[in-house]
């Protein structure tokens, strides 16, 4: 039962050309779709509206950083309590950092969030740490 959840990305053409799609172990699928949840913002999923997290509602918001980040921990404890069932006993924390991008053509500001999600995988009591840094403002993959 630990591979049989599907990896990401989806290999279509694999599927298409009658082949079995990668699978992987539970933890790596739980990751996955953390992250997902992460970097998806509200409506982008036609199939529920409410799917994501308020990171891209408020990462050009000009609020305190205490408040910012417990916006986006509030939405993000939401959200995995809604859409990743199979974790129990979530803890989330949210860390901003700020850089100072220097261009031989201009000088800007970057954000850069930290968030960390421990929890107990339910099948297995099993802890479970997720950790993952993306630069917003706008949005780079580090």
């Amino acid at each position: 039962m630990e591979d049989q959840n599907y990896s990401l990305p989806l290999a279509l053409d694999r599927i298409v050309a009658g082949l079995p799609h990668p699978k992987c172990p539970d933890r790596e699928a739980i990751h996955q779709h953390l992250y997902l949840l992460m970097v998806t913002h509200f409506d982008e999923n036609r199939f529920d509206s409410r799917y994501g997290c308020a990171l891209w509602e408020h990462d050009f918001s000009v609020l305190s950083q205490i408040k910012w980040k417990d916006l986006i921990r509030e939405s993000l404890e939401e959200a995995v309590s809604t859409y990743e069932p199979r974790l129990t006993n979530v803890k989330i924390r949210v860390e901003m950092e700020e850089f100072e991008v220097l261009s031989k053509t201009n000088n800007y500001i970057r954000k850069r969030v930290g968030i960390e999600i421990k929890a107990t995988i339910r099948r297995t009591n099993e802890p479970f740490v997720f950790f993952e840094r993306i630069f917003i403002s706008p949005l780079s993959i580090e």
